[in-house]
Protein backbone atom coordinates (compact mmCIF):
# COMPACT_ATOMS: atom_id res chain seq x y z
CA UNK A 1 0.00 0.00 0.00
CA UNK A 2 1.15 3.51 -0.41
CA UNK A 3 0.90 6.23 2.09
CA UNK A 4 -2.54 7.76 1.54
CA UNK A 5 -3.72 3.82 1.67
CA UNK A 6 -2.05 3.47 4.55
CA UNK A 7 -3.14 5.73 6.42
CA UNK A 8 -6.73 5.13 5.34
CA UNK A 9 -6.71 1.56 6.58
CA UNK A 10 -5.97 2.33 10.06
CA UNK A 11 -8.88 2.73 12.62
CA UNK A 12 -8.28 4.20 16.20
CA UNK A 13 -9.69 2.18 19.01
CA UNK A 14 -9.32 2.62 23.33
CA UNK A 15 -7.13 0.55 25.33
CA UNK A 16 -8.12 -3.05 25.31
CA UNK A 17 -9.20 -4.35 28.61
CA UNK A 18 -6.39 -6.50 29.91
CA UNK A 19 -4.15 -4.68 27.91
CA UNK A 20 -0.37 -4.89 29.78
CA UNK A 21 2.88 -3.66 28.25
CA UNK A 22 5.02 -1.83 31.06
CA UNK A 23 8.55 -1.05 31.73
CA UNK A 24 10.66 1.28 34.05
CA UNK A 25 10.41 4.34 31.97
CA UNK A 26 6.45 3.52 29.96
CA UNK A 27 3.29 2.92 31.17
CA UNK A 28 -0.20 2.96 29.12
CA UNK A 29 -2.33 5.88 28.66
CA UNK A 30 -5.87 4.36 28.98
CA UNK A 31 -6.36 8.05 27.92
CA UNK A 32 -4.46 8.15 24.27
CA UNK A 33 -6.31 6.07 21.39
CA UNK A 34 -4.55 3.16 19.70
CA UNK A 35 -4.58 2.96 15.67
CA UNK A 36 -4.94 -0.71 14.47
CA UNK A 37 -3.67 -1.12 11.09
CA UNK A 38 -6.61 -3.35 8.90
CA UNK A 39 -5.61 -5.02 5.53
CA UNK A 40 -7.11 -2.31 3.19
CA UNK A 41 -8.66 1.03 3.29
CA UNK A 42 -12.36 -0.56 3.14
CA UNK A 43 -12.02 -3.19 5.83
CA UNK A 44 -14.21 -3.56 8.92
CA UNK A 45 -13.29 -2.88 12.02
CA UNK A 46 -13.59 -6.49 13.95
CA UNK A 47 -12.42 -7.81 17.19
CA UNK A 48 -10.46 -10.44 15.32
CA UNK A 49 -8.34 -7.79 13.81
CA UNK A 50 -7.34 -6.14 16.74
CA UNK A 51 -4.04 -7.31 18.12
CA UNK A 52 -0.48 -6.23 18.95
CA UNK A 53 0.85 -6.94 15.70
CA UNK A 54 -2.26 -4.67 14.10
CA UNK A 55 -1.71 -1.71 16.92
CA UNK A 56 2.20 -1.63 16.74
CA UNK A 57 2.15 -1.58 12.78
CA UNK A 58 -0.33 0.97 13.22
CA UNK A 59 1.75 2.74 15.32
CA UNK A 60 4.51 2.28 12.91
CA UNK A 61 2.40 3.81 9.97
CA UNK A 62 2.32 6.67 12.01
CA UNK A 63 5.48 7.60 12.96
CA UNK A 64 6.48 6.62 8.84
CA UNK A 65 4.04 9.23 7.54
CA UNK A 66 2.23 11.64 9.93
CA UNK A 67 5.43 12.63 12.05
CA UNK A 68 3.21 15.67 13.75
CA UNK A 69 0.61 13.64 15.00
CA UNK A 70 -0.10 14.44 18.52
CA UNK A 71 0.53 11.27 20.09
CA UNK A 72 3.48 10.22 17.73
CA UNK A 73 6.20 10.18 20.55
CA UNK A 74 3.85 7.66 22.83
CA UNK A 75 3.54 5.86 20.19
CA UNK A 76 7.51 5.20 19.51
CA UNK A 77 7.78 4.83 22.93
CA UNK A 78 5.17 1.77 23.00
CA UNK A 79 6.66 0.21 20.25
CA UNK A 80 9.96 0.31 21.77
CA UNK A 81 8.44 -1.27 25.12
CA UNK A 82 7.01 -4.01 23.09
CA UNK A 83 10.10 -4.48 21.14
CA UNK A 84 13.48 -2.84 21.99
CA UNK A 85 15.27 -4.55 18.52
CA UNK A 86 12.42 -3.30 16.27
CA UNK A 87 14.42 -0.52 14.35
CA UNK A 88 16.88 -3.46 13.39
CA UNK A 89 14.26 -5.73 12.49
CA UNK A 90 12.32 -3.29 9.83
CA UNK A 91 15.79 -1.72 8.78
CA UNK A 92 16.69 -5.36 7.53
CA UNK A 93 13.13 -6.26 6.51
CA UNK A 94 13.54 -2.67 4.66
CA UNK A 95 16.77 -3.60 2.85
CA UNK A 96 14.77 -7.38 1.78
CA UNK A 97 11.93 -5.32 0.13
CA UNK A 98 14.22 -3.03 -1.32
CA UNK A 99 16.79 -5.76 -2.98
CA UNK A 100 12.84 -7.19 -3.97
CA UNK A 101 12.06 -3.52 -5.59
CA UNK A 102 9.34 -3.73 -3.85
CA UNK A 103 9.86 -0.06 -3.18
CA UNK A 104 6.55 1.36 -1.58
CA UNK A 105 6.87 -0.89 1.28
CA UNK A 106 10.33 -0.23 1.55
CA UNK A 107 9.69 3.23 1.82
CA UNK A 108 7.58 2.73 4.17
CA UNK A 109 9.29 0.60 6.67
CA UNK A 110 12.44 2.78 6.39
CA UNK A 111 10.57 6.30 6.87
CA UNK A 112 9.70 3.75 10.42
CA UNK A 113 13.35 3.51 11.40
CA UNK A 114 14.14 6.67 10.43
CA UNK A 115 11.64 8.53 12.43
CA UNK A 116 11.53 5.79 15.60
CA UNK A 117 15.20 6.06 15.61
CA UNK A 118 16.65 9.04 13.92
CA UNK A 119 20.45 8.18 12.79
CA UNK A 120 22.88 9.30 10.03
CA UNK A 121 23.00 5.65 8.92
CA UNK A 122 19.03 5.51 8.61
CA UNK A 123 19.21 8.83 7.01
CA UNK A 124 21.36 7.82 4.11
CA UNK A 125 19.47 4.50 3.49
CA UNK A 126 16.51 6.45 3.07
CA UNK A 127 18.39 8.59 1.02
CA UNK A 128 19.98 5.90 -0.92
CA UNK A 129 16.60 4.27 -1.52
CA UNK A 130 14.94 7.17 -3.19
CA UNK A 131 17.86 7.21 -5.55
CA UNK A 132 16.87 3.69 -6.65
CA UNK A 133 12.96 4.71 -7.05
CA UNK A 134 14.30 7.47 -9.20
CA UNK A 135 16.41 4.92 -11.91
CA UNK A 136 13.76 3.10 -11.39
CA UNK A 137 11.20 5.72 -12.63
CA UNK A 138 14.05 6.35 -15.26
CA UNK A 139 13.82 3.10 -16.66
CA UNK A 140 10.41 3.30 -16.79
CA UNK A 141 10.44 6.68 -18.59
CA UNK A 142 8.49 8.28 -15.99
CA UNK A 143 10.65 11.96 -15.59
CA UNK A 144 8.19 13.72 -13.32
CA UNK A 145 8.78 10.71 -11.13
CA UNK A 146 12.29 10.33 -11.23
CA UNK A 147 12.61 14.25 -10.19
CA UNK A 148 10.15 13.83 -7.32
CA UNK A 149 11.84 10.56 -6.13
CA UNK A 150 15.43 12.70 -6.64
CA UNK A 151 13.83 16.04 -4.61
CA UNK A 152 13.32 13.45 -1.99
CA UNK A 153 16.51 12.33 -1.37
CA UNK A 154 17.66 15.47 -1.63
CA UNK A 155 15.18 16.90 1.13
CA UNK A 156 16.00 13.43 3.32
CA UNK A 157 19.99 14.24 3.23
CA UNK A 158 18.98 18.13 4.10
CA UNK A 159 16.98 17.14 6.75
CA UNK A 160 19.42 14.73 8.34
CA UNK A 161 21.56 17.68 8.55
CA UNK A 162 19.10 19.51 10.39
CA UNK A 163 18.89 16.76 13.00
CA UNK A 164 21.98 16.04 13.10
CA UNK A 165 24.13 19.00 12.32
CA UNK A 166 27.84 19.04 10.30
CA UNK A 167 27.41 15.36 10.56
CA UNK A 168 30.37 13.87 8.31
CA UNK A 169 28.27 10.60 7.22
CA UNK A 170 25.54 13.00 6.01
CA UNK A 171 27.56 15.60 4.69
CA UNK A 172 29.60 12.98 2.68
CA UNK A 173 26.38 11.15 1.02
CA UNK A 174 24.96 15.00 0.30
CA UNK A 175 27.75 16.06 -1.18
CA UNK A 176 28.25 13.26 -3.38
CA UNK A 177 25.07 13.08 -4.01
CA UNK A 178 25.12 16.78 -5.59
CA UNK A 179 28.53 15.54 -7.31
CA UNK A 180 26.68 12.78 -9.00
CA UNK A 181 23.81 15.59 -10.13
CA UNK A 182 26.22 17.60 -11.82
CA UNK A 183 25.39 20.42 -8.70
CA UNK A 184 29.47 20.96 -8.60
CA UNK A 185 28.70 24.55 -6.55
CA UNK A 186 26.55 22.55 -4.00
CA UNK A 187 28.89 19.63 -4.05
CA UNK A 188 32.16 21.79 -3.05
CA UNK A 189 30.52 23.51 -0.78
CA UNK A 190 29.08 20.36 1.25
CA UNK A 191 32.81 18.76 0.66
CA UNK A 192 34.17 21.45 2.75
CA UNK A 193 31.99 21.40 5.41
CA UNK A 194 33.03 17.82 5.67
CA UNK A 195 36.58 18.33 5.23
CA UNK A 196 36.14 20.32 8.52
CA UNK A 197 34.82 17.80 10.63
CA UNK A 198 35.73 14.73 8.85
CA UNK A 199 38.27 12.42 10.91
CA UNK A 200 41.43 11.42 8.87
CA UNK A 201 41.14 7.73 7.20
CA UNK A 202 40.53 6.33 3.73
CA UNK A 203 36.75 8.15 3.30
CA UNK A 204 37.92 11.30 3.66
CA UNK A 205 40.95 10.66 1.42
CA UNK A 206 38.59 9.74 -1.10
CA UNK A 207 36.45 12.81 -0.51
CA UNK A 208 39.40 14.73 -1.24
CA UNK A 209 40.10 13.39 -4.36
CA UNK A 210 36.63 13.76 -5.21
CA UNK A 211 36.89 17.74 -4.26
CA UNK A 212 39.68 17.90 -6.12
CA UNK A 213 38.24 16.83 -9.45
CA UNK A 214 35.47 19.18 -8.52
CA UNK A 215 37.88 22.03 -8.09
CA UNK A 216 39.55 21.33 -11.72
CA UNK A 217 35.64 20.77 -13.39
CA UNK A 218 34.46 24.04 -11.75
CA UNK A 219 37.86 25.66 -13.01
CA UNK A 220 37.49 24.36 -16.63
CA UNK A 221 33.84 25.48 -16.79
CA UNK A 222 34.93 28.51 -16.05
CA UNK A 223 37.53 28.98 -18.82
CA UNK A 224 34.85 27.15 -21.00
CA UNK A 225 32.20 29.98 -20.15
CA UNK A 226 34.65 32.80 -20.64
CA UNK A 227 35.69 31.68 -24.24
CA UNK A 228 31.77 31.73 -24.86
CA UNK A 229 30.91 34.95 -23.57
CA UNK A 230 33.77 36.47 -25.57
CA UNK A 231 32.64 34.87 -28.78
CA UNK A 232 29.39 36.38 -28.19
CA UNK A 233 31.11 39.66 -27.49
CA UNK A 234 32.97 39.40 -30.65
CA UNK A 235 36.42 39.84 -28.44
CA UNK A 236 37.52 36.59 -30.51
CA UNK A 237 41.25 37.13 -29.47
CA UNK A 238 40.00 36.72 -25.86
CA UNK A 239 38.45 33.86 -27.09
CA UNK A 240 40.96 32.17 -28.57
CA UNK A 241 43.08 32.89 -25.69
CA UNK A 242 40.59 31.23 -23.37
CA UNK A 243 40.15 28.20 -25.32
CA UNK A 244 43.61 27.93 -25.54
CA UNK A 245 44.26 27.83 -22.18
CA UNK A 246 41.48 25.11 -21.82
CA UNK A 247 43.02 22.87 -24.39
CA UNK A 248 46.55 23.61 -22.63
CA UNK A 249 44.71 21.47 -19.59
CA UNK A 250 42.58 19.63 -21.72
CA UNK A 251 44.22 18.55 -24.50
CA UNK A 252 42.02 15.41 -25.17
CA UNK A 253 38.90 17.34 -24.30
CA UNK A 254 36.80 18.41 -27.84
CA UNK A 255 34.96 21.63 -26.38
CA UNK A 256 37.98 23.89 -26.16
CA UNK A 257 39.40 23.22 -30.20
CA UNK A 258 35.15 23.81 -30.72
CA UNK A 259 35.34 27.30 -29.43
CA UNK A 260 38.51 27.87 -30.32
CA UNK A 261 37.45 27.11 -34.05
CA UNK A 262 34.21 28.63 -33.51
CA UNK A 263 35.81 31.93 -32.81
CA UNK A 264 39.29 31.76 -35.30
CA UNK A 265 36.41 31.11 -38.06
CA UNK A 266 34.60 34.50 -36.58
CA UNK A 267 38.05 36.29 -36.72
CA UNK A 268 38.24 34.76 -40.15
CA UNK A 269 40.88 32.49 -40.24
CA UNK A 270 39.13 29.66 -41.75
CA UNK A 271 41.98 26.89 -42.17
CA UNK A 272 42.41 27.03 -38.62
CA UNK A 273 38.68 27.10 -38.10
CA UNK A 274 38.44 24.07 -40.09
CA UNK A 275 41.76 22.42 -38.58
CA UNK A 276 40.12 22.48 -34.79
CA UNK A 277 36.84 21.07 -35.77
CA UNK A 278 38.37 18.74 -37.43
CA UNK A 279 40.27 17.83 -34.30
CA UNK A 280 36.93 17.74 -32.45
CA UNK A 281 35.73 14.41 -34.76
CA UNK A 282 39.32 12.88 -34.08
CA UNK A 283 38.07 12.87 -30.70
CA UNK A 284 35.32 10.88 -31.00
CA UNK A 285 32.61 14.12 -31.02
CA UNK A 286 29.81 13.85 -33.86
CA UNK A 287 27.53 16.87 -33.45
CA UNK A 288 25.25 18.71 -36.02
CA UNK A 289 27.45 22.14 -34.23
CA UNK A 290 30.81 21.02 -35.51
CA UNK A 291 29.65 19.88 -38.61
CA UNK A 292 27.56 23.48 -39.12
CA UNK A 293 30.87 24.99 -38.61
CA UNK A 294 33.00 23.04 -41.01
CA UNK A 295 30.34 24.16 -43.62
CA UNK A 296 30.67 28.16 -42.95
CA UNK A 297 34.42 27.52 -42.91
CA UNK A 298 34.32 25.58 -46.57
CA UNK A 299 31.51 28.37 -47.68
CA UNK A 300 34.13 31.11 -46.88
CA UNK A 301 36.33 28.93 -48.43
CA UNK A 302 35.06 28.75 -51.75
CA UNK A 303 33.94 25.56 -51.66
CA UNK A 304 30.37 25.37 -51.75
CA UNK A 305 29.61 21.64 -52.70
CA UNK A 306 31.90 20.72 -49.14
CA UNK A 307 29.73 22.99 -47.26
CA UNK A 308 26.42 21.73 -48.25
CA UNK A 309 27.61 18.19 -47.79
CA UNK A 310 28.77 19.30 -44.11
CA UNK A 311 25.49 20.79 -43.85
CA UNK A 312 23.50 17.76 -45.15
CA UNK A 313 25.38 15.65 -42.26
CA UNK A 314 24.38 17.93 -39.56
CA UNK A 315 20.63 17.61 -40.55
CA UNK A 316 21.01 13.93 -40.36
CA UNK A 317 22.16 14.35 -36.62
CA UNK A 318 19.81 16.97 -35.72
CA UNK A 319 16.56 17.23 -38.04
CA UNK A 320 15.11 19.27 -35.46
CA UNK A 321 18.20 21.85 -35.83
CA UNK A 322 16.46 25.04 -37.02
CA UNK A 323 19.92 26.47 -37.93
CA UNK A 324 21.31 24.13 -40.57
CA UNK A 325 17.62 23.53 -42.12
CA UNK A 326 17.73 27.01 -42.89
CA UNK A 327 21.52 27.21 -43.79
CA UNK A 328 21.00 24.50 -46.52
CA UNK A 329 17.81 26.21 -47.90
CA UNK A 330 19.94 29.54 -48.30
CA UNK A 331 23.01 27.74 -50.16
CA UNK A 332 20.44 25.76 -52.31
CA UNK A 333 18.19 28.56 -53.18
CA UNK A 334 21.55 30.60 -53.94
CA UNK A 335 22.38 27.93 -56.27
CA UNK A 336 18.98 27.63 -58.02
CA UNK A 337 18.37 23.82 -56.44
CA UNK A 338 14.84 25.25 -56.28
CA UNK A 339 13.39 21.18 -54.82
CA UNK A 340 16.07 20.78 -52.37
CA UNK A 341 15.47 24.59 -51.14
CA UNK A 342 12.06 23.51 -51.09
CA UNK A 343 12.45 21.22 -48.91
CA UNK A 344 14.39 22.37 -46.28
CA UNK A 345 12.70 25.50 -46.64
CA UNK A 346 9.65 23.19 -45.67
CA UNK A 347 11.97 21.80 -42.35
CA UNK A 348 12.13 25.13 -41.29
CA UNK A 349 9.45 26.46 -41.75
CA UNK A 350 7.66 23.11 -39.70
CA UNK A 351 10.44 23.83 -36.99
CA UNK A 352 9.39 27.71 -36.37
CA UNK A 353 7.45 29.10 -39.75
CA UNK A 354 7.48 32.53 -37.70
CA UNK A 355 11.21 32.88 -37.33
CA UNK A 356 12.36 36.12 -39.46
CA UNK A 357 14.91 33.72 -41.22
CA UNK A 358 13.03 31.83 -42.43
CA UNK A 359 10.07 34.51 -43.77
CA UNK A 360 12.90 35.78 -45.16
CA UNK A 361 13.76 32.98 -47.37
CA UNK A 362 9.99 32.46 -47.98
CA UNK A 363 9.76 35.58 -49.49
CA UNK A 364 12.65 35.24 -51.43
CA UNK A 365 11.66 31.38 -52.84
CA UNK A 366 8.37 32.78 -54.11
CA UNK A 367 10.19 35.16 -55.71
CA UNK A 368 12.95 33.82 -57.76
CA UNK A 369 10.27 30.67 -58.42
CA UNK A 370 7.35 32.53 -59.27
CA UNK A 371 5.63 29.73 -56.94
CA UNK A 372 3.19 30.92 -54.33
CA UNK A 373 4.07 28.81 -51.12
CA UNK A 374 0.79 28.14 -48.99
CA UNK A 375 -0.39 26.79 -45.37
CA UNK A 376 2.18 24.69 -44.20
CA UNK A 377 1.81 21.07 -45.28
CA UNK A 378 2.85 17.97 -43.00
CA UNK A 379 5.15 15.89 -45.05
CA UNK A 380 3.21 12.46 -45.38
CA UNK A 381 4.85 9.24 -45.86
CA UNK A 382 3.18 6.51 -48.11
CA UNK A 383 4.34 3.23 -47.45
CA UNK A 384 3.30 0.36 -49.66
CA UNK A 385 1.54 -2.69 -48.05
CA UNK A 386 4.10 -5.01 -48.49
CA UNK A 387 6.95 -3.22 -46.29
CA UNK A 388 4.31 -3.48 -43.43
CA UNK A 389 6.10 -0.21 -41.80
CA UNK A 390 3.25 0.59 -39.98
CA UNK A 391 5.49 0.94 -36.76
CA UNK A 392 7.54 3.19 -38.35
CA UNK A 393 4.96 5.27 -39.70
CA UNK A 394 3.58 5.43 -36.09
CA UNK A 395 7.09 6.50 -34.40
CA UNK A 396 7.52 9.07 -37.12
CA UNK A 397 3.97 10.52 -36.04
CA UNK A 398 4.79 10.41 -32.42
CA UNK A 399 7.94 12.65 -33.43
CA UNK A 400 6.23 15.06 -35.21
CA UNK A 401 3.41 15.12 -31.91
CA UNK A 402 5.99 16.00 -30.07
CA UNK A 403 7.61 18.51 -32.11
CA UNK A 404 4.25 20.16 -32.23
CA UNK A 405 3.44 19.89 -28.59
CA UNK A 406 6.95 20.70 -27.08
CA UNK A 407 7.91 23.64 -29.62
CA UNK A 408 11.32 24.48 -31.17
CA UNK A 409 13.18 27.74 -29.48
CA UNK A 410 13.04 30.73 -32.23
CA UNK A 411 17.04 31.42 -33.48
CA UNK A 412 18.62 34.52 -32.65
CA UNK A 413 21.47 34.57 -35.00
CA UNK A 414 21.10 34.62 -38.79
CA UNK A 415 21.75 32.29 -42.07
CA UNK A 416 25.08 30.26 -41.59
CA UNK A 417 26.12 30.87 -38.03
CA UNK A 418 26.54 28.79 -35.01
CA UNK A 419 23.83 27.14 -33.83
CA UNK A 420 24.62 27.31 -29.79
CA UNK A 421 23.38 23.96 -27.06
CA UNK A 422 23.90 24.15 -23.57
CA UNK A 423 26.42 20.70 -23.43
CA UNK A 424 29.26 22.86 -25.07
Amino acid sequence: MNKEESLRSIRYIKVPQGMRIESDTFRLDPNIMLPVQLKSASSRLTPDAISLESIVSGMLTVIAYDESHKDVSYYKDFVLTVDPMLPDKLCKAAIAKEEQKDYEFSEELFLAVYHLLPQSASCINLATLYSYMAVDARDKGDEEKEDEYLLSAKRTLSDGLRRFGENEEVLAEISSFEAFMGNLEEAKEYLERYMAVAAEGEKKQEMKKLLSRIDLQLENDEEIKEAYDFIMLDETDKAIAAAEKFISKNPEIWNGYFLRGWALRKAGRFEEAKADQMKCLELGERSADIYNELSIDELESGDRELAKTYLETAADLDPDNLTVASNLSFLYLQDSQYDEAREYLEKARFLSGSDEIVRNLIEEYEKKTGEKIGELIHEEIVHDDSNHEDEDDDAYQKEIEEIEKDGIPEEDECHCHHHHHEEV
